[in-house]
């Protein structure tokens, strides 16, 4: 009897081990995480930071932008080119958007980050043409003033001539 019992507790130690090691670790699907702005974009280009535990794990991150949370229209990807945490992204028009960071690790498994909401609202036609009629007037006046004081110059330079 007590040979079955010391069997048993060898058949218990092997089922405890064997677990430890099928069971997974911690993965980095819980540390990918995406971060964004979180006041309203008024130009229309942004900058989205990824981080995980180890970035030099992850072979490929993309950038999964949708028009609904669900990410089930409109979804576009712009891709990570080389080994950034920051990413610059450029090209949007008025609306909400949503974010969110899909990575792959050396074994293939992939993860995905928090999704993070995006909010673009460019400035209205009439600021942005105002600044521009604003800023020509300011360069018209700064050119006819140089052109003025050059004839000027040329000008008074040749009445030194005839003196």
């Amino acid at each position: 009897m007590t040979t079955q019992k010391s069997c048993f507790n060898y058949r218990y130690i092997l089922l405890v081990l064997c677990m430890f090691f099928i069971l997974p670790t911690t993965t980095l699907a819980s540390s990918l995480t995406l971060s964004g702005p979180e006041a309203v974009i008024k130009e229309g280009y942004f900058t989205v930071s990824v981080r995980a535990n180890d970035m030099s794990e992850l072979n490929r991150v993309t950038i999964e932008v949708a028009s609904d949370s669900n990410f089930t229209e409109s979804t576009r990807q712009f891709p990570a080119l080389g080994d950034f945490k920051d990413i610059s992204l450029t090209g949007f028009s008025n609306g909400t958007y949503y974010l969110r960071a899909r990575a792959e690790d050396t074994d293939g498994q992939s993860y995905v980050s928090n999704t993070v909401e995006v909010t673009v609202k460019h400035y209205p036609l009439w600021q942005a043409l105002t600044l521009f009629f604003i800023g020509l007037v300011i360069f018209i006046t700064l050119v006819a003033t140089l052109l003025l004081l050059h004839r000027q110059w040329i000008h008074s330079k040749q009445h030194k001539h005839h003196d």
